[in-house]
């Protein structure tokens, strides 16, 4: 019963050991040695909405353990329209993310199977009169190998000022005019900060009616799963299923223990029903009531002769 125990013991620690190695070591891998090898941000002011849209893509190293878990800062007052992966193909794929607010910040912790990642959000534009104002904050959570800006000119749009200066520009098959600059790598903790300033008079969005290409939705998109998120219950249920087997092990043992102790207990009060039997058959001197010794045959007290089988 022993040898029985021991061994279940053993096998519960190694596949609790087994199950450790194999999950948690992934995030805390992925976590610790995050970068991104190219960070490319989109900034459009007033383009499908009165606000400016800002798209980060982001891809991670080569070498980055994979899935990944990341967590990423964003202006708090931002409106997330979505958070994807891109796939092999080129489509993007919608991922799950937590939402947390941190003073001026909102922080998206998610984790991705791809080293293609894209965040787009609603950022508010500042408005006095013609003037329009925005401030656009890369807020440095890891490092980046090469960081390029490109700005989007909303049309009827002029007199465009940013600092630091976006001095390349081209027209795109739209027709709109894209400033862009690339500013090289960025350390982890390291901030960048855009500021953009031009006039526009009305109110006419670049695109009326049109939306940035959606994301997939993950609940249409075939076999596609997300796993990481079940490991704590995958892991959850294999502890409750080892606390079940040590339980059953444990009364089974005791049950065992039990057993032995009432076998021992009979044999050792065996004897005491035997010495018993043998009380029962004691043999008395006939002439002065003296106990006689076994195999006597005359009285140790009086010494006449010990009648046995004739009292």
């Amino acid at each position: 019963m022993r040898k029985w125990l021991s061994l279940l013991v053993l096998a519960a620690y190694l596949a609790t050991t087994l199950l450790a190695a194999l999950f948690l070591p992934v995030g805390a891998q992925a976590q610790g040695g995050v970068k991104f090898s190219t960070a490319k941000i989109d900034i459009w002011p007033e383009f499908d909405r009165p606000a400016v849209l800002v798209i980060e893509h982001l891809t991670l190293a080569p070498d980055t353990v994979l899935p990944a878990d990341l967590t990423v800062r964003i202006p708090a007052q931002a409106t997330v329209n979505a958070v994807a992966s891109a796939e092999a193909s080129g489509a993007l794929l919608n991922i799950n993310y937590d939402r947390q607010i941190q003073g001026e910040w909102a922080t998206l912790s998610l984790s991705t199977t791809s080293l293609d990642i894209q965040i787009e959000y609603y950022d508010a534009l500042i408005k006095q009169g013609a003037a329009r104002h925005y401030v656009y904050l890369w807020a440095g959570d890891y490092a980046v190998d090469s960081f390029a800006v490109q700005f989007q000119m909303p049309i009827e749009a002029s007199d465009l000022q940013t600092s630091p200066a976006l001095p390349n520009s081209i027209i795109g098959a739209e027709g709109l005019t894209y400033y862009t600059s690339g500013f090289g790598s960025l350390a982890a903790g390291e901030t960048y900060m855009l500021t953009v300033d031009y006039q526009k008079a009305t109110d006419s969005l670049s695109a009326p009616g049109l939306s940035v290409q959606p994301a997939e939705n993950p609940a249409t998109a075939p076999g596609r799963v997300t796993w990481t998120k079940y490991v704590p219950w995958v892991l959850g249920i294999l502890g409750a299923v080892l606390f079940l087997f040590g339980l059953v092990a444990g009364v089974l043992y005791w049950q065992g223990r039990r057993r032995d102790s009432g076998g021992v207990s009979r044999q050792r009060h065996a004897p005491g029903r035997e010495k018993t039997g043998e009380q029962s058959e004691a043999v008395y001197c006939h002439q002065c009531g003296r106990r006689a010794q076994l195999g006597d045959v005359f009285c140790r007290a009086c010494g006449i002769r010990i009648r046995r089988g004739e009292q």
